[in-house]
């Protein structure tokens, strides 16, 4: 039998006998770099740890698949086929993986939505505590844009939505879960320093930091401003509120946001006067097939 027909025999036998896919990206790491320490480092593993797989790899297989050089780690006739043939496998594998875990997935047929923002407001210990004590829950956390997440559930993709606002949708129930006021973040030193509120027609002149175009309150922020007679000066548009924050601590402008983030000597958060509060609600369609566990899921985050 020819070599490359031993090889691939044994390739094959040895992934399917031990499942070692680590074993193999530990080869395919010194083949592409050609460099045990840059392999090493790259695995976050000790050379030592690391020439010790591939010579295990070698000793199962009978063969030598590089030749060590002051070059570097030099692959053999034997070491390019097995790169080849595991390169194949481990993608069917992955492929095998992520089918077995879209099944399970599947089988988890509850699926929670959050808008940008959401997860912050939230009691998350007593979210993922209620995740981890219903297995039918799909425990996944990625926050959408807030009407993404809204038609998902009117879609009845997801079973329930974590929304910024009040929803008057028919056939879907929208139940009042956080509120949380706007504020705006003024530095030490700004003319608004020794403010105790503000109002919105004060932000007239002044340099914005906002949350952007995914966040419901950034079009809340820029439609009031119209409404009271001016356009914001926004300056950065950011994508997180630990941005928002930094940038306001450093004199880049003022931050508009919930109320997330504390008072220091170096920053503080000011009222908006008649400024409304930012509230979460919880949404589901009421002819869901999980609507129990909605209800149930509900009653434990409140």
């Amino acid at each position: 039998m020819a070599l490359m027909d031993i090889l691939s025999i044994k390739v094959i036998y040895s992934i399917i006998n031990f499942m070692n896919t680590r074993n193999f990206k530990c080869f395919q790491a010194v083949y592409e770099e050609r460099n045990l320490q840059a392999a090493a480092n790259k695995l976050f593993l000790s050379p030592q740890g690391l020439s010790k797989i591939i010579k295990g790899i070698e000793d199962e297989f009978g063969t030598s698949l590089f030749i060590r050089s002051k070059e570097g780690f030099i692959p053999t006739e034997s070491g390019r086929l097995f790169y080849e043939k595991s390169k194949t496998i481990s993608r069917e594998l992955n492929d095998l993986f992520s089918s077995i875990e879209a099944l399970n997935e599947k089988e988890k047929r509850f699926k929670v939505g959050f808008a940008a923002g959401t997860i912050r407001a939230i009691d998350v210990p007593s979210v993922a505590s209620f995740m981890t004590d219903n297995p039918e829950i799909l425990a996944s956390w990625y926050e959408y844009e807030n009407e993404n997440v809204i038609q998902q559930v009117v879609n009845d993709e997801i079973s329930f939505g974590f929304v910024v606002g009040k929803q008057s949708l028919p056939g879907v129930v929208c139940e009042h879960v956080k509120a949380i006021d706007l504020v705006v973040y003024v530095y030490k030193g700004h003319r608004f320093w020794n403010e105790s509120q503000i109002e919105l027609k004060d932000l007239r002149d002044e340099k914005i930091i906002s949350m952007n175009e995914k966040y419901r309150v950034y079009h809340d922020i820029v439609n009031a401003c119209h409404l009271n007679g001016f356009a914001p000066n926004i300056v950065a548009k950011v994508d997180e509120g630990e941005s928002l924050y930094l940038l306001s601590k450093n004199r880049a402008g003022l931050g508009i946001s919930p109320k997330f983030f504390p008072e220091t000597d170096e920053i503080k958060p000011l009222v908006i006067k008649d400024s409304y509060t930012w509230n979460v609600y919880g949404i589901y369609r009421e002819d869901s097939a999980d609507k129990d566990l909605a209800k149930k899921f509900l009653a434990a985050i409140k």
